[in-house]
């Protein structure tokens, strides 16, 4: 398939003379325009080209190595993903942040000097592409985390622990303390469904018998 989405161009970067920035053959998404200057890439892999995918990098945003920024993804600032890193499905890099080793991204966003390292996983809750991961400060990821989960500071989630959360609350972990952000709609009461009881018995039941 050939790229008529982007150029790499002969502009190399200061420190790092394999990278070369990209510009735009045509329009992405609202804010690139053609003609317009990206930010640098190793080979045509770094980058989907794919018809409709408005993945994009920025500014000083870096993609090296083995590493694919797809499905509408963007860098922004100084951001880095590198090594076999995958930015998928609308994550957005900004700041320092950076995506190296095997790291998986779906949906989520990073700033600051936040890493995601080895194989970790960072994505969206499977049910709302909304509530998505968070991280920022100086956090790093090499296990799962999953849904509305925000890390800051000098949050480390290591390698097979898992942070997931399914429920309508924030959670917050600053390295520090562990914190919830309640969701108003927790304390409003509903009528009971009778097809959603019936499912939670049918469920029970299930793991009873297990």
């Amino acid at each position: 398939m050939t790229n008529q989405k982007y150029e790499i161009t002969d502009i190399v970067h200061g420190e790092y003379p394999f990278l070369h920035r990209v510009r735009a053959l045509r329009d992405i998404g609202t804010n690139v325009k053609a003609g317009d200057l990206g930010g640098f890439v190793e080979h045509e892999g770094n980058l989907s080209f794919e018809p409709g995918d408005d993945a994009w990098v920025c500014d000083e945003a870096i993609a090296a190595g083995d590493s694919v920024v797809e499905k509408g993804s963007v860098l922004r600032g100084r951001a880095v993903v590198c090594g076999s890193a995958c930015v998928s499905h609308g994550s957005v890099l900004f700041g320092d942040a950076r995506a190296e080793d095997d790291a998986y991204l779906r949906g989520a966003t990073m700033w600051g000097c936040a890493r995601a390292s080895g194989a970790s996983v960072t994505v969206a809750s499977p049910d709302d592409p909304a509530r998505a991961p968070r991280l920022s400060g100086k956090c790093c990821v090499y296990g799962k985390v999953m849904g509305d989960v925000h890390l800051l500071g000098s949050a480390v989630v290591i390698s097979g622990e898992e942070v997931c959360n399914t429920t309508p609350d924030g959670l917050i972990l600053d390295g520090k303390t562990r914190t919830v952000a309640r969701s108003s709609a927790r304390d409003v009461l509903r009528p009971r469904q009778p097809e959603e009881t019936a499912e939670k018995k049918k469920s029970k039941h299930r793991e009873a018998v297990r």
